[in-house]
């Protein structure tokens, strides 16, 4: 199993105890079906390039994923390269001020292109890959907002480590609040 799907089991394992814990958060534990070869391609075409791989396997184990993280859906091949969603990156990007330190020097913290792979409704999430910056296997930079905080990872794999760490730490502060109440 690749070691993307390995952290995403994690994740929604993490996210299935947040759940239980608190009822009331915004996350779908269930992915969509995959995705066809012939859909992937269609949504490359319209990027303009090869999604990393990566990306491609996992839009075949799931062709997107609803309300993925704080609300935030990972898109699917139907909206992969959409106009909305490139809009949407830009007007984040050209918001922030000041650069984030994980973001290092204002010219990487405003890429002139990226491929938004996930947002929320609310314009406070987004997921985006920045296919300037390329690592071993063709794996593309990932810059994620969330809530006005930026920060950067090496490759898809790397965001999914992210997203599991923010629900190990939620769910610590769950344990905690849980203690304080029964002590």
């Amino acid at each position: 199993m690749p070691k993307w799907r390995t952290v995403l089991e994690q994740i929604r394992e993490a996210q299935t105890e947040i759940l239980r814990v608190a009822p009331h958060r915004d996350v779908y534990i269930v992915p969509n079906p995959g995705a066809s070869e012939v859909a992937i391609q269609a949504a490359e075409e319209r990027i303009g390039r090869r999604l990393p791989p990566s990306y491609r396997e996992f839009l075949r184990f799931s062709d997107g994923w609803p309300r993925f993280f704080e609300g935030a859906s990972l898109l699917g091949t139907a909206n992969l390269g959409k106009r909305l969603y490139d809009d949407f990156a830009r007007a984040i990007f050209d918001s922030a001020e000041t650069p984030v330190p994980d973001l290092g020097p204002p010219s990487r913290a405003k890429p002139r292109h990226t491929v938004p792979f996930g947002a929320d409704l609310q314009a406070t999430t987004l997921f985006a890959f920045n296919p300037s910056v390329t690592f071993v296997g063709e794996e593309w930079e990932v810059i994620a907002w969330v809530n006005e905080i930026g920060v950067r990872r090496d490759t898809f794999t790397g965001f999914l480590e992210f997203v599991l760490e923010l629900c190990q730490a939620e769910l610590a502060g769950h344990s905690a609040e849980s203690e304080r109440k029964s002590a």
